[in-house]
């Protein structure tokens, strides 16, 4: 589990882009922070893998404080830790199984053989076969992001934190990724965070949802929920669709009708 505890962050002046924000994410669970652009989501993700720094607050894993962490014991994390980013972030000039081979060089005491020998594994459970030798350029988006999968879950981890997975995938290679990511949550129990505006995904695969607003959790609870709620920003953000618009008038109606 992982505990964001009372979390603030500025950039710039006094303006806060995080304010005081406390919550909890599961393992064996996927957890989805969701919000307009420029609401602080990213920010928050970034702040618990530690890429920014809070001005105050505290990120525990699993009961470790990462603020009162040393050197070493940060490092030690981040070889618990893996991470899908947006637009996949493979290196050009490296193969694809060098690429899911890189976290294990910095983070792992294997040998070549043995990070080969994982690195493969990594792609044969994500469904690329026949790509070890190929590069970045020569792969599909989709397959590109199976690959960038494959690298993060390289060094076992504790905690996957996905940036926008469905970013410049077409709908069904979408669906493809958010259900590969699902199988290996349950598979390896991890602790499972994704940062994403997709509203098909957060219906589809979404368990415990925060929902951000101008820097400031606005709303937290399961995916169930998410349609009864008395939350007027989050009710804006779900039904600024006009599908979804459709829907809250349907629901509106059937529950007329059960009264």
């Amino acid at each position: 589990m992982i505990e964001v505890r009372d979390v603030s962050k500025s950039f710039v002046s006094d303006e806060r882009v995080l304010k005081h924000i406390s919550t909890e994410f599961h393992s064996g669970k996927i957890n989805q922070i969701i919000g307009q652009s420029g609401s602080g989501k990213t920010v928050l993700l970034k702040c618990i893998v530690g890429l920014h720094i809070p001005d105050s607050g505290d990120i525990l894993y699993d009961g470790r404080s990462f603020t009162a962490m040393t050197k070493k014991e940060k490092m030690q994390l981040c070889s618990e830790i893996g991470m899908l980013f947006q637009g996949s972030a493979l290196f050009d000039s490296l193969t694809i199984l060098e690429n899911v081979m890189f976290p294990m060089k910095m983070f792992s005491d294997k040998n070549d053989k043995e990070q080969q020998s994982r690195a493969r594994f990594c792609l044969e459970r994500v469904g690329l076969n026949d790509v070890f030798d190929m590069y970045p350029s020569e792969l599909s988006g989709g397959m590109q992001k199976r690959a960038a999968i494959a690298r993060a879950i390289s060094l076992n981890p504790k905690y996957l934190f996905c940036d926008e997975p469905n970013s410049g995938l077409d709908p069904l290679s979408a669906i493809k990724i958010d259900e590969l990511i699902v199988e290996l949550t349950k598979e390896f129990q991890m602790t499972t965070i994704i940062n994403t505006h997709d509203l098909n995904s957060v219906l589809s695969v979404g368990e415990q949802i925060v929902f951000i607003h101008k820097g400031e959790k606005a709303w937290e609870g399961p995916k169930e929920k998410l349609f009864v709620s008395n939350c007027s920003e989050l009710n804006d953000f779900i039904f600024a669709s006009e599908m979804f618009q459709k829907f809250r008038t349907n629901l509106v109606s059937e529950q007329a009708g059960h009264s």
